[in-house]
């Protein structure tokens, strides 16, 4: 949805405007190039936990876990995210995104704390052009460069549970190769990239070590761009030289 109307400046009529702000928010005009509508966003008396927002229209997080836990956040629409028709915070957002309608061995989605979802999705989401490019030049004529949509779970032999999305380079005969962005729920902190059977690189996002920390928006831009080239190239090296290996 688009941001609330704000107040005309002066008089009787800026405060009119105001007034009906909080009852209604005015869609962006579409691709049709038909006048925009007004859709009613009611107050909830409930206030956004967005900091420093103050509509009093949150309504709580839609998540509600395989064991029925619900999230305690609640967003106004416009700091929440509508997915199908119901609003969560990002995070859920994410992982409801990220799983799609598959169900987990255990039966409904991931726990209320439960970041590895949404972690996987996020990081695969970045990285998936340069994969897919990279695993198109080590193929040969016949082979073909194949994705996850959503991200699955998958449990050792110890029925301990990781959440993954691969990309698979494959041929009539099946896998060649396959790239993995992998992280597990007992450390749900910790990405994990596999190419073949192999670690090649493993670290906790920027964004989640410095919650501890402050630093200045610069510094994190240039924090996450730093992540993202090491992954980048981490991934370059194996593919690399599993292209090179085939053409000995």
């Amino acid at each position: 949805m688009g941001t609330p109307e704000r107040p005309a400046a002066g008089g009787d009529s800026g405060q009119r405007r105001s007034s009906m702000s909080q009852l209604f928010r005015r869609n962006r005009h579409d691709e049709t190039g038909l006048p925009p509508t007004l859709v009613v966003v009611p107050n909830t008396g409930i206030l956004c936990n967005f900091p420093d927002c103050t509509n009093e229209t949150a309504q709580p997080c839609a998540y509600r876990d395989g064991r029925g836990r619900a999230c305690r956040a609640a967003y106004c629409p416009e700091h929440g995210t509508a997915v199908e028709g119901k609003l969560y915070c990002r995070r859920h957002a994410g992982v409801v995104r990220a799983v799609g309608a598959e169900a987990t061995p255990s039966g409904g989605l991931p726990d209320v704390d439960n970041r590895a979802p949404s972690l996987v999705s996020w990081i695969a989401r970045d990285l998936d052009a340069n994969v897919r490019r990279l695993l198109s030049s080590a193929a040969r004529t016949g082979e073909s460069v194949i994705a996850d949509e959503t991200v699955h779970v998958a449990r050792d032999f110890n029925r301990k549970a990781r959440w993954e999305q691969s990309w698979r380079l494959v041929d009539h005969t099946g896998v060649i190769l396959k790239v993995t962005i992998q992280v597990l729920e007992e450390n749900d902190s910790l990405v994990r990239v596999h190419v073949g059977s192999g670690v090649i690189a493993d670290g906790v996002p920027p964004w989640i070590v410095r919650r501890a920390e402050t630093s200045d928006m610069a510094s994190d831009t240039a924090q996450r761009q730093r992540f993202y080239q090491w992954l980048d190239e981490s991934i370059f090296m194996a593919v690399d030289r599993f292209r090179t290996e085939r053409q000995r």
